[in-house]
Protein backbone atom coordinates (compact mmCIF):
# COMPACT_ATOMS: atom_id res chain seq x y z
CA UNK A 1 0.00 0.00 0.00
CA UNK A 2 2.61 2.57 1.19
CA UNK A 3 4.83 1.79 -2.21
CA UNK A 4 2.07 2.11 -4.10
CA UNK A 5 1.06 5.57 -2.92
CA UNK A 6 4.70 6.48 -2.92
CA UNK A 7 4.96 5.34 -6.61
CA UNK A 8 2.04 7.66 -7.36
CA UNK A 9 3.41 10.70 -5.88
CA UNK A 10 6.19 10.08 -8.22
CA UNK A 11 4.44 9.85 -10.95
CA UNK A 12 2.40 12.30 -10.54
CA UNK A 13 6.01 14.84 -9.83
CA UNK A 14 6.82 14.03 -13.31
CA UNK A 15 3.87 14.47 -14.91
CA UNK A 16 3.99 17.57 -13.76
CA UNK A 17 7.50 18.53 -14.82
CA UNK A 18 5.81 16.93 -18.35
CA UNK A 19 3.32 19.64 -18.02
CA UNK A 20 6.04 22.13 -17.88
CA UNK A 21 7.42 20.84 -21.03
CA UNK A 22 4.65 21.08 -23.04
CA UNK A 23 3.64 24.44 -21.81
CA UNK A 24 6.77 25.72 -23.58
CA UNK A 25 5.36 24.28 -27.28
CA UNK A 26 3.14 26.90 -27.87
CA UNK A 27 0.73 27.40 -30.69
CA UNK A 28 -0.33 31.01 -31.52
CA UNK A 29 -3.76 32.05 -31.44
CA UNK A 30 -4.51 33.90 -34.76
CA UNK A 31 -7.35 35.73 -33.50
CA UNK A 32 -5.97 37.47 -30.45
CA UNK A 33 -2.09 37.71 -30.92
CA UNK A 34 -1.38 37.87 -27.08
CA UNK A 35 -1.94 34.56 -26.49
CA UNK A 36 -0.77 30.79 -27.02
CA UNK A 37 -2.50 27.38 -27.25
CA UNK A 38 -0.46 24.76 -25.69
CA UNK A 39 -0.93 20.99 -24.81
CA UNK A 40 -0.13 21.01 -20.72
CA UNK A 41 -3.26 20.27 -19.84
CA UNK A 42 -3.38 16.51 -21.11
CA UNK A 43 -1.16 15.74 -18.29
CA UNK A 44 -3.87 16.51 -15.99
CA UNK A 45 -6.41 14.01 -18.19
CA UNK A 46 -3.86 11.15 -17.68
CA UNK A 47 -3.66 11.70 -14.42
CA UNK A 48 -7.00 11.21 -13.85
CA UNK A 49 -6.98 7.96 -15.37
CA UNK A 50 -3.86 6.72 -14.55
CA UNK A 51 -3.34 7.33 -11.03
CA UNK A 52 -7.05 8.94 -9.75
CA UNK A 53 -8.15 12.16 -8.65
CA UNK A 54 -6.23 13.29 -5.46
CA UNK A 55 -2.91 12.59 -7.45
CA UNK A 56 -4.74 14.36 -10.49
CA UNK A 57 -5.08 17.17 -7.95
CA UNK A 58 -1.17 16.99 -6.64
CA UNK A 59 -0.28 17.25 -10.32
CA UNK A 60 -2.56 20.73 -11.03
CA UNK A 61 -0.41 21.95 -7.99
CA UNK A 62 2.78 20.73 -8.73
CA UNK A 63 2.58 22.30 -12.22
CA UNK A 64 2.05 25.88 -10.97
CA UNK A 65 4.82 25.88 -8.29
CA UNK A 66 7.06 24.29 -11.38
CA UNK A 67 5.91 26.75 -13.59
CA UNK A 68 6.95 29.64 -11.27
CA UNK A 69 10.33 28.06 -10.47
CA UNK A 70 11.54 27.94 -13.84
CA UNK A 71 9.72 30.46 -15.52
CA UNK A 72 9.53 32.97 -12.71
CA UNK A 73 6.07 34.74 -11.82
CA UNK A 74 4.39 35.79 -14.78
CA UNK A 75 2.17 39.26 -14.06
CA UNK A 76 1.48 40.53 -11.39
CA UNK A 77 1.16 38.39 -8.30
CA UNK A 78 1.92 35.76 -10.57
CA UNK A 79 -1.46 36.10 -11.81
CA UNK A 80 -0.38 33.93 -15.37
CA UNK A 81 0.40 30.98 -12.68
CA UNK A 82 -2.64 31.47 -10.83
CA UNK A 83 -5.28 31.40 -14.03
CA UNK A 84 -3.06 28.50 -15.31
CA UNK A 85 -3.96 26.53 -11.80
CA UNK A 86 -7.55 27.41 -12.04
CA UNK A 87 -7.71 26.04 -15.10
CA UNK A 88 -6.48 22.83 -14.36
CA UNK A 89 -7.98 22.66 -11.04
CA UNK A 90 -11.56 23.21 -12.99
CA UNK A 91 -10.62 20.75 -15.61
CA UNK A 92 -9.54 18.20 -13.23
CA UNK A 93 -12.71 18.14 -11.23
CA UNK A 94 -15.08 18.81 -13.64
CA UNK A 95 -13.93 15.97 -15.93
CA UNK A 96 -13.74 13.84 -12.20
CA UNK A 97 -16.98 13.92 -11.51
CA UNK A 98 -18.31 13.42 -15.07
CA UNK A 99 -16.09 10.39 -15.68
CA UNK A 100 -18.28 9.12 -12.52
CA UNK A 101 -21.37 9.29 -14.12
CA UNK A 102 -20.91 9.08 -17.97
CA UNK A 103 -17.98 6.89 -18.27
CA UNK A 104 -15.43 7.97 -20.92
CA UNK A 105 -13.83 4.73 -20.78
CA UNK A 106 -17.10 2.70 -22.48
CA UNK A 107 -17.04 4.06 -25.90
CA UNK A 108 -16.16 7.31 -28.37
CA UNK A 109 -19.50 8.98 -27.61
CA UNK A 110 -19.12 8.39 -23.64
CA UNK A 111 -15.67 9.99 -24.24
CA UNK A 112 -16.58 13.10 -26.80
CA UNK A 113 -19.51 13.95 -24.17
CA UNK A 114 -17.38 14.16 -21.00
CA UNK A 115 -14.53 16.26 -23.11
CA UNK A 116 -16.91 18.42 -24.73
CA UNK A 117 -19.10 19.25 -21.12
CA UNK A 118 -15.67 19.35 -19.90
CA UNK A 119 -14.03 21.93 -21.67
CA UNK A 120 -17.44 23.96 -21.89
CA UNK A 121 -17.52 24.62 -17.61
CA UNK A 122 -13.41 25.07 -18.32
CA UNK A 123 -13.99 28.13 -20.92
CA UNK A 124 -16.90 29.45 -19.02
CA UNK A 125 -14.54 29.57 -15.36
CA UNK A 126 -11.99 31.03 -17.37
CA UNK A 127 -14.34 33.76 -18.71
CA UNK A 128 -15.22 34.49 -15.20
CA UNK A 129 -11.92 34.84 -13.83
CA UNK A 130 -10.72 36.81 -16.66
CA UNK A 131 -13.76 39.21 -16.00
CA UNK A 132 -13.20 39.75 -12.31
CA UNK A 133 -10.09 39.90 -11.76
CA UNK A 134 -7.20 38.47 -14.08
CA UNK A 135 -7.84 40.57 -17.36
CA UNK A 136 -8.15 43.64 -14.61
CA UNK A 137 -4.64 42.67 -12.76
CA UNK A 138 -3.06 42.32 -16.29
CA UNK A 139 -3.97 45.76 -17.79
CA UNK A 140 -3.20 47.58 -14.39
CA UNK A 141 -0.03 45.54 -13.42
CA UNK A 142 -1.10 44.80 -10.25
CA UNK A 143 -3.88 43.46 -8.17
CA UNK A 144 -7.06 44.87 -9.07
CA UNK A 145 -10.93 44.02 -9.56
CA UNK A 146 -12.68 44.54 -12.72
CA UNK A 147 -14.62 47.50 -11.23
CA UNK A 148 -11.62 49.23 -10.31
CA UNK A 149 -10.56 49.36 -13.52
CA UNK A 150 -10.11 53.64 -14.46
CA UNK A 151 -10.59 53.51 -17.98
CA UNK A 152 -13.32 52.07 -20.35
CA UNK A 153 -12.04 48.30 -21.59
CA UNK A 154 -14.32 47.26 -24.87
CA UNK A 155 -13.01 44.85 -27.76
CA UNK A 156 -11.99 48.13 -30.03
CA UNK A 157 -9.47 48.94 -27.04
CA UNK A 158 -7.75 45.18 -27.86
CA UNK A 159 -8.06 45.98 -31.46
CA UNK A 160 -5.94 49.07 -31.26
CA UNK A 161 -3.50 47.70 -28.41
CA UNK A 162 -2.61 44.07 -29.99
CA UNK A 163 -3.52 45.26 -34.22
CA UNK A 164 -6.08 42.07 -33.97
CA UNK A 165 -9.32 42.56 -35.64
CA UNK A 166 -12.02 41.13 -33.63
CA UNK A 167 -15.80 41.90 -33.96
CA UNK A 168 -18.78 41.36 -31.54
CA UNK A 169 -21.31 39.07 -32.95
CA UNK A 170 -24.95 40.34 -32.07
CA UNK A 171 -25.64 37.38 -29.47
CA UNK A 172 -23.73 38.96 -26.87
CA UNK A 173 -25.04 42.18 -26.99
CA UNK A 174 -26.81 41.10 -23.69
CA UNK A 175 -23.07 41.58 -22.18
CA UNK A 176 -21.56 45.16 -21.30
CA UNK A 177 -19.08 46.35 -23.83
CA UNK A 178 -16.11 45.18 -21.01
CA UNK A 179 -18.04 41.63 -21.03
CA UNK A 180 -18.60 41.36 -24.68
CA UNK A 181 -14.71 41.98 -25.32
CA UNK A 182 -13.82 39.65 -22.53
CA UNK A 183 -16.08 36.74 -23.75
CA UNK A 184 -15.19 37.02 -27.10
CA UNK A 185 -11.75 36.79 -26.89
CA UNK A 186 -11.07 34.03 -24.09
CA UNK A 187 -14.38 31.81 -24.60
CA UNK A 188 -13.36 30.86 -27.56
CA UNK A 189 -9.39 30.57 -26.85
CA UNK A 190 -10.08 28.76 -24.00
CA UNK A 191 -12.37 26.09 -25.88
CA UNK A 192 -10.13 25.35 -28.62
CA UNK A 193 -7.91 24.83 -26.10
CA UNK A 194 -9.56 22.51 -24.47
CA UNK A 195 -10.81 20.56 -27.46
CA UNK A 196 -7.23 20.04 -29.07
CA UNK A 197 -6.20 18.57 -25.94
CA UNK A 198 -8.85 16.32 -25.71
CA UNK A 199 -7.98 15.31 -29.14
CA UNK A 200 -4.47 15.07 -28.82
CA UNK A 201 -4.95 13.02 -25.38
CA UNK A 202 -7.06 10.65 -27.19
CA UNK A 203 -4.61 10.37 -29.46
CA UNK A 204 -2.36 8.87 -26.79
CA UNK A 205 -4.58 6.97 -24.47
CA UNK A 206 -3.54 3.72 -26.19
CA UNK A 207 -0.44 4.19 -24.86
CA UNK A 208 -1.39 5.50 -21.34
CA UNK A 209 -3.36 2.30 -21.64
CA UNK A 210 -0.78 -0.11 -22.18
CA UNK A 211 1.94 2.14 -19.34
CA UNK A 212 -1.32 1.65 -16.77
CA UNK A 213 -1.23 -1.77 -17.22
CA UNK A 214 2.74 -2.32 -17.02
CA UNK A 215 3.54 0.01 -13.98
CA UNK A 216 0.40 1.07 -11.86
CA UNK A 217 -0.69 -1.17 -9.61
CA UNK A 218 -4.26 -0.78 -7.87
CA UNK A 219 -3.79 0.34 -4.32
Amino acid sequence: MESTKTQKMVLAAMLAALGMILNLIEIPYPFAPWLNLDLSEIVVLVAISTLGFVPALFVCICKFFVSILFKGPVGPMAIGQIAALIASLSICVTYSLLARKIDPEKNLKNYLLDMVLTMLVFAFIMFVINYFFVTPTYLMQKPTWYTNLPFAVDIQAFNQQYGSNISIPKFLSFLSPYGQAIFIIYFPFNFIKGIITGTVYYLVRPVEKRFKSKYIKEA
